[in-house]
């Protein structure tokens, strides 16, 4: 099977999209999401727990350490070192998820790259040997109508040259206006996803579907990263003239099964897909921001905590 044949799945599919996900209602989450940055976390960190499903885990361990303050020792002491671990266990499975997702896009554009390049040669040797076939044709053309001028016949060597110049337009055109194509399969699109944002995805993780359709508690009128992706492929007609028949084949190409791309379109694929990837880098620093605030809190709090 060809690099752009290969169809890039990742591993983790099945099991996160047929995972059953509880998302609290607004005012839920607005309600834990006070208790928790009441008690040090940052808005950031409490988004991502409630992307990876890390809250009622927060809750738990809110509890125990004011419970552990209370009385200490190591019974105390042991629950929340089973809440750590298990809210790690939560953040390290987004991480791999996040890894998972990065590496299969990174697949697809290693696909697109594979028949670009092969066009991209198609399309060299074409435009060396029509540069060559100008060459030869402007050379026969002066020979021709020389020789015929210099024999007397002015008009035969005018002919000669007008002939001569048409079939070297026509080369420069051919030139100018083909272009290479190629086949690309593109069944499990992620771009498609993207764009028509379903509840349910079928190609990414639950996690990271979650964290680019979520929008912000505090702010719902912001975007989510999803559809900031989306207006930024849109941006500058990228798919051409708004309404046309040009972007409505453009957008069927990119967000379908697959089709017959140019080395244009298949830049253009590559760069919606960077797009893509950039925005769900993202959410590895906010994970990285909730590595780091529960590993800055105290095994208890109040009077005798210890760091």
């Amino acid at each position: 099977m060809s690099g752009f044949d290969r169809v890039c799945a990742p591993v983790t599919r099945t099991r996160h999209a047929t995972g059953i996900e509880v998302v609290p209602s607004p005012e839920a989450l607005r309600s834990v999401s006070a208790r928790l940055e009441a008690r040090g976390f940052s808005r950031d960190a409490i988004d991502v727990a409630e992307v990876i499903g890390a809250l009622p885990l927060l809750e738990r361990l809110l509890s125990a350490e004011t419970e552990a303050a209370r009385a200490r020792g190591p019974d105390a002491e042991l629950r929340l070192l089973r809440l750590r671990m298990a809210i790690s266990e939560r953040i390290q499975l987004a991480m791999l998820d996040v890894s998972s997702t990065l590496a299969v896009i990174d697949c697809e554009g290693e696909r697109g790259d594979a028949l670009r390049v092969r066009l991209q040669a198609t399309e060299d040797r074409r435009a060396r040997r029509l540069g060559l076939a100008s060459i030869l044709v402007g050379a026969a053309t002066a020979a021709l109508s020389g020789g015929l001028s210099l024999g007397g016949a002015s008009a035969g060597g005018d002919i000669a040259g007008i002939v001569g110049g048409t079939t070297e337009a026509s080369v420069a055109t051919a030139l100018l206006f083909g272009e290479a194509s190629g086949r690309l399969r593109t069944e499990r699109n992620l771009l498609r996803e993207v764009w028509e944002r379903p509840p349910r995805s079928e190609l990414f993780p639950r996690t990271v579907w979650r964290y680019l359709t979520r929008r912000p508690v505090d702010a719902p009128d912001r975007s989510a990263p999803a559809e900031t992706v989306a207006a930024e492929w849109r941006a500058g007609e990228r798919f051409g003239p708004a309404g046309s028949q040009a972007e409505r084949d453009r957008t069927l190409l990119l967000f379908g099964a697959g089709g017959t791309y140019t080395v244009q379109e298949l830049e253009m694929r590559d760069a919606m897909l960077d797009l893509l990837e950039a925005s769900i880098a993202l959410m590895s620093e906010t994970l990285r921001i909730l590595v780091i605030e529960l590993g800055e809190r105290p095994f208890a709090e109040g009077p005798g905590a210890g760091g």
